[in-house]
């Protein structure tokens, strides 16, 4: 049996005991295990003490070597694993493709959407600026309209007052015809024409020996003689003018030629 502190040392043998031996044959046995003693005090000069502690320690230290290549082998068996999975293809990037391709298509969609929705707001605004338009052309014909309609009511009130003195100044030129028209009353006559004339532009029109013309005259007789184109003979009333507009006209005799 091995010496578990003494792996390299030879076992003993083991002898067996035999009973039936006679006695002259067990007296040599007794002087073996002297001899035995001797052996292993033999053995014992050959292996020194300090080799056996050795042979020990280093027995008890198998156990952690194995146990650090053990380590090893596994630290190298996990880089080379690592070394495979980085050189193999990831599989997240097939996602991030799909991912991808799903963005850009959303992105797509959108941008769609945002190219109607600005070409809504294009049409909404040509509307707008088509009204606004519309509205400032008719808003400038109001006021045009609104300014010709107030210088129109202007000039027929004007008109108007002037119409109603008609009838004074025929009394005052009947009354400087007939000679009657002296001092004072001549002074205040001769100032209101001047103020209508200047202020308004009415004048008097129509004198015996013009031409006649219908626009402006109105024939109450006529009588025949002369030559070349009728013309008044005699102006029974004044006419009066504002501008070119006629207030109203004067009425004649025409003279016609033969």
């Amino acid at each position: 049996m091995k010496d578990p502190l003494h792996p390299t040392s030879e076992p003993e043998p083991e002898k067996p005991s035999d009973s039936s031996a006679s006695p002259a044959d067990q007296s040599p046995a007794t002087g073996a295990p002297e001899a035995t003693a001797g052996n292993q005090d033999k053995k014992t000069e050959d292996f020194p003490a300090d080799a056996s502690a050795d042979s020990a320690l280093a027995d008890s230290e198998k156990p952690g070597a194995a146990a650090e290549e053990e380590k090893a082998a596994f630290a190298d068996l996990a880089a080379r694993l690592g070394e495979e999975i980085a050189d193999a293809p990831a599989p997240s990037e097939e996602v991030d493709s799909v991912s991808a391709d799903m963005k850009t298509d959303s992105e797509a969609a959108e941008i769609d959407q945002l190219k109607a929705q600005v070409a809504e707001l294009k049409e909404q605004l040509a509307r707008a600026r088509a009204e606004t338009y519309n509205l400032q052309q008719e808003y400038s014909g109001y006021v045009k309209r609104s300014k010709s309609d107030m210088s129109a009511h202007h000039s027929e009130g004007q008109k108007s007052v002037l119409q109603v003195l008609l009838g004074v100044l025929d009394d005052v030129q009947a009354a400087r015809d007939a000679g009657d028209l002296k001092g004072p009353f001549e002074a205040i006559a001769k100032k209101l024409e001047n103020t209508l004339e200047t202020n308004f532009g009415l004048t008097r029109y129509g004198s015996a020996g013009e031409e006649f013309d219908p626009n402006v005259h109105e024939a109450l007789m006529a009588q025949s003689g002369g030559e070349g184109e009728p013309s008044i003979a005699q102006v029974l009333q004044p006419g009066y003018k504002v501008g070119e507009d006629v207030l109203r006209a004067t009425k004649v005799i025409v003279n016609n030629p033969d």
